[in-house]
Order: C-alpha cells, then sequence, then structure tokens
C-alpha cells in the first residue's frame, strides 16, 4: 500500500474518530497492513502529533487569549 493511500485512510479515520476511538480505530487498521506499511503509518501518525503539538506551542508562544488560558490551566 502506498503512503498516500495510508495518508488518505488516516485522513478518514481522523473525520470519523476522535480520542481513545481513533488510536483504536489505528490500532485495528495497523492490523490489517503488512509490516512496511505499518511502519509508515507509524511515522505519519508520529508525523501529526509533533506537527500538532507544534502549532498548540506556536499559539502559546503569539500570547493573546490563547496564552491566557493556558497560564490560567497551569495556575500562573
Amino acid at each position: 500500500m502506498s503512503r498516500a493511500e495510508i495518508e488518505q485512510r488516516v485522513d478518514e479515520l481522523a473525520s470519523e474518530h476522535s480520542g481513545h476511538d481513533f488510536v483504536e480505530a489505528i490500532l485495528a487498521y495497523s492490523e490489517t497492513l503488512e509490516e512496511t506499511s505499518q511502519e509508515d503509518l507509524r511515522q505519519i501518525v508520529l508525523d501529526r502529533a509533533a506537527n500538532f503539538d507544534q502549532a498548540v506551542m506556536e499559539r502559546v508562544d503569539t500570547g493573546g487569549w490563547f496564552r491566557r488560558q493556558w497560564d490560567k490551566a497551569g495556575g500562573q
């Protein structure tokens, strides 16, 4: 299976599930893939998680409402 096909399926699963349900869907999908495709899936999920984390931190760094909420949640 191509990386593009795996990315498309991850997008579909993300639109259908969230949180723990998304994790379960990814794990179930992984079981249907060959080992090399499973590695591609792992990398896709890790890349997307890193991109999400970076986007959140950029929002925190820019200040404004999001920063104030972040600071409140952290007790600052």
